[in-house]
C-alpha cells in the first residue's frame, strides 16, 4: 500500500499535525539558470503548484523559504574555500541584491518566513532550528535546489535531529539540470529510502496537504 493509499484509508494526512514546509533556495539567480530547460520548466511548474496550494490553506502550515547570500565582500567565506568555488559563475550572492531574492515565480507573503543562510544547510547562520523547536514541528516537507547540495545537506542535518522528512520528488532539481536524471535515480531512488526518508510525488503531497 502506498503512502497515499494509507493516508486515504486512515482519513488522516501522512504529514501529521506538526509539519513545516521548507522551500530551499528558490532564488532568482538559480531559477534563471534553469528556467529555459525542460527539467527546469517542470520543476518551476511543480513548485509553483505546490506553493500555491500551501498558500490557499485556511490554516497554513509553517512555511519557510531560504536564500543563500553573503555580506559585501563575503566575509562569511574563507578565501579559496571549497564552498566558494561552487558559486563561481552564478554571481556574488550579495545580501539584498535582486539575484538572491525568492524568484517571482513563487508567491511569498507576510505569513511566510524567509531565512538567509551562508552554506548549503538550510539552518546555517540563521534561526531555523530554533523556529522548528518553538513551533513544535516534528515533520518537514522539502522542495528545492540543488538536489546534491542544499537538499541533501538539509536532509542529513534534520535527519540527525530526529525530524520526519518528506521529499517531493517532482520539486527537487540538480544543477546543472542535465545531471538530474542520474542524481535523482541515485539519491531519491536508492539513498533516501535506505535512510527511511519518504520520497513522494507532487500528487501525493497535495493529497496529504488537503487532509492536513
Amino acid at each position: 500500500m502506498t503512502l497515499k493509499q494509507r493516508s486515504a484509508a486512515s482519513g488522516a494526512s501522512i504529514f501529521g499535525n506538526h509539519f513545516a514546509i521548507l522551500n530551499l533556495d528558490l532564488m532568482t539567480v538559480l531559477i534563471d539558470a534553469v528556467k529555459d530547460t525542460g527539467a527546469g520548466k517542470a520543476f518551476i511548474s511543480n513548485c509553483s503548484r505546490w506553493n500555491d496550494a500551501v498558500h490557499q490553506k485556511d490554516t497554513r502550515p509553517l512555511t519557510i523559504f531560504t536564500n543563500l547570500c553573503f555580506s559585501t565582500g563575503t566575509p562569511e567565506l574563507a578565501k579559496d574555500a571549497p564552498f566558494i568555488r561552487l558559486l563561481e559563475g552564478f554571481g556574488s550572492f550579495e545580501a539584498g541584491s535582486p539575484a538572491v531574492e525568492i524568484s517571482s515565480c513563487f508567491a511569498v507573503d507576510e505569513k511566510d518566513v524567509v531565512l538567509q543562510k551562508t552554506r548549503w544547510y538550510a539552518g546555517s547562520g540563521n534561526a531555523l532550528e530554533q523556529i522548528l523547536r518553538a513551533q513544535h514541528i516534528d515533520t518537514v516537507v522539502i522542495s528545492g535546489l540543488s538536489l546534491s547540495g542544499v537538499v541533501m545537506s538539509t536532509i542529513f542535518r534534520l535527519f540527525d535531529l530526529d525530524y520526519n522528512i518528506y521529499v517531493i520528488s517532482d520539486n527537487v532539481l540538480e544543477l546543472p539540470p542535465d545531471q538530474h536524471p542520474e542524481m535523482s535515480k541515485t539519491m531519491l531512488g536508492t539513498l533516501l529510502p535506505k535512510m527511511n526518508v519518504r520520497v513522494i510525488s507532487i500528487d501525493e503531497a497535495l493529497e496529504a496537504l488537503e487532509r492536513a
